[in-house]
């Protein structure tokens, strides 16, 4: 009933004299409808900081299945987990849920803290990048991140209207897939909790610029919520077609909704709980760096 009330009242809107009346209701109606995403998920999930190396190994085997199994983006290893070197200067989190234990969701933040430690978009894809002036190696190291690597377990997208999202982006698969035309049910509450996990976590460690490798269409689906990423060239070939994007990470929470804006603020009481959010530096799982030193081996 409430789904087909906000469907009429988009059609009415355009109508003269009534965009002033209908407006306000449906910009309601979306609000009311993110606060009960929201109050749902703090239900169902927490939030996790891989800060033991259990909980980074839990990131790398949700990875493993996205990236390696699913979607092939990357070698199965024995180990099913999937890791790179830019894990090591990286901060993992995922996205726990309360009845099973299980990652639920996760995501990456690299952050350098030295010239030689670059971002994955500066190794692997600088053509992305058209300006000079927007290169990541214009800002000081420790000012910038990349956020990468969210991956969203198939289990988690069972639903109906889940099955009809990206593992990796959260946006419809579908290529007419509008989240404003059915947000009650394909709203990817999973994937936004991830990318507010790591703004808040930007915010927290005074991280200016946050770069990010991922479809245009995802952007535009987010400009939908208020978040507004600049995108900085034409889409490359990175694991499909993508193109890199800019936003500062306080930009990120401040433009969206005051409903996105409330479920921030209840992430942002999360995770002042947890100190020093670990160590920017930290070991790799020991099967880790036994298959580093092998490549190393191999090199020589």
């Amino acid at each position: 009933m409430k789904r087909r009330l906000l469907n009429a009242l988009r059609k009415f809107k355009h109508v003269p004299g009534l965009n002033r009346v209908v407006k306000p209701v449906v910009k309601y109606k979306v609000n009311k409808t993110i606060d009960a995403v929201a109050s749902h998920f703090f239900e169902h999930f927490s939030l996790v900081v891989a800060s033991e190396e259990d909980d980074v190994k839990t990131c790398f085997k949700a990875r493993h299945e996205v990236y390696c199994e699913e979607l092939g983006f990357e070698e199965k290893t024995k180990s099913k987990m999937e890791f790179d070197e830019f894990d090591e200067y990286s901060l993992s989190c995922y996205i726990k849920h309360r009845a099973t234990g299980e990652c639920a969701g996760t995501i990456r933040l690299v952050m350098p803290q030295h010239a030689g430690q670059l971002l994955p978009i500066e190794s692997s894809c600088p053509e992305a990048i058209r300006l000079a002036e927007h290169s990541p190696s214009k800002f000081p190291r420790h000012s910038i991140c990349e956020v990468s690597r969210l991956a969203i377990p198939k289990r988690f997208r069972r639903r109906a209207a889940d099955k009809q999202l990206s593992p990796i982006g959260g946006t419809p698969n579908h290529k007419d897939g509008q989240m404003d035309k059915q947000l009650n049910r394909n709203f990817p509450y999973l994937s936004l909790a991830l990318y507010f996990f790591a703004a808040t976590i930007c915010i927290l460690r005074d991280i200016d610029n946050g770069y990010m490798m991922m479809e245009p269409r995802l952007a535009r689906s987010l400009k939908f919520l208020g978040v507004r990423f600049h995108q900085l060239g034409h889409e490359v070939n990175y694991h499909g077609k993508r193109a890199a994007f800019l936003i500062s990470p306080e930009d990120f929470v401040s433009q969206v909704s005051p409903a996105l804006q409330k479920f921030q603020r209840s992430i942002l009481r999360e995770l002042q709980d947890v100190p020093n959010f670990g160590a920017i530096y930290h070991p790799l799982p020991a099967v880790a760096v036994k298959k580093q030193s092998s490549k190393q081996r191999k090199a020589a």
